[in-house]
Formats: C-alpha cells, structure tokens, sequence
C-alpha cells in the first residue's frame, strides 16, 4: 500500500514538473499546439494589451492594468513555448507562423524577450501610477508587438503570413 501513495506521489511529481517543458510540447499533436498559440495569441489583445493601450491613453485603473501587464508577460513567455518543430506548415498547412519562426528562432525569441521587457516596463509605470511614462511606454510595446506580425491582421509581418 506505502510503496503505490510513493509510486503515485513520484509519478504525480513528474508530470507536474514536465507539463510545461518544451520536450513534452513536442509530443503534442502540432495541430493542437497550432491552435493552442492561436487562441493564446487572440487573447493577449483582449485579455490583456487593450486595457494597457487604454491605460497609456489615461482610461482605467493604473493598478489592475499593472497586474494585466504582468499576466501578459507570462503568456508571452507562454508563447514562445507553443512553436516546437514539427508545427509549422509541414504539419499544419493553415497555421499563420512562417517557415522563419523555425528557421530564424533566435530572432524569434528576441522578438519574445523585447515584447516581454516592454510589457514589464510598462506594467512597471502602471504599477506606479506614472500616466506619463505609460503614455511614453505603450509604442515601445506597440513596436515590439509589430516587429513579429506587422500590424492589422492583413499586413503579414516577419512571422506571421498574412490572412
């Protein structure tokens, strides 16, 4: 009996610290993962970077979009998990990601740590009640935003075929 709760214990203890490493994402069906970093990205706008580009406009709450910020920087962390090879056009011909993102990862996460540092810097203003340099903040993190898929959703980008 002692030796299945320690069995089950171990067991539990390694999937709980492997759910979210990159090794396991890439035994994930890629169409899974392709749509698991559609809807994570769908939801940044609106879960998220609305209520910051509001807030750098001077409209709501400084200190909930301060938490908002620092929820954002961990989808955005996220994120860059949700491209493991194998999920690319290969394996998904509708995913919007380019051949780049795979070929060209370095650049793909630096594109993820500037948009994480902006989004930090910004919750930082936020959580300091400093309109002024959330207003100066938000392009920085509107350019860091663009510098992977563009802009609207129609003008493609460095990582993003457009629609």
């Amino acid at each position: 009996m002692m030796i299945r709760i320690v069995s089950a214990c171990a067991l539990a203890s390694v999937l709980f610290f492997t759910s979210g490493s990159p090794s396991l994402r890439a035994q994930t069906a890629p169409a899974q993962v392709a749509k698991e970093r559609v809807d994570l990205m769908k939801g940044l706008w609106r879960g998220y970077y609305r209520d910051m580009s509001e807030a750098a406009k001077g409209v709501g709450d400084p200190k909930a979009v301060a938490v908002k910020a620092t929820e954002a920087a961990a989808q955005m962390k996220k994120f860059g998990t949700l491209f493991p090879p194998g999920s690319g056009r290969e394996a998904v011909p509708d995913t919007r990601a380019k051949p780049e993102t795979w070929t060209q990862r370095a650049d793909f996460n630096g594109a993820i740590d500037k948009l994480v540092t902006e989004t930090v810097a910004f919750g930082e203003a936020a959580k300091a009640g400093n309109a002024d340099a959330m207003k100066a903040a938000w392009p920085k993190v509107a350019e860091a935003c663009g510098a992977c898929h563009g802009g609207p959703p129609k003008s493609g980008g460095k990582f993003r075929f457009e629609e």
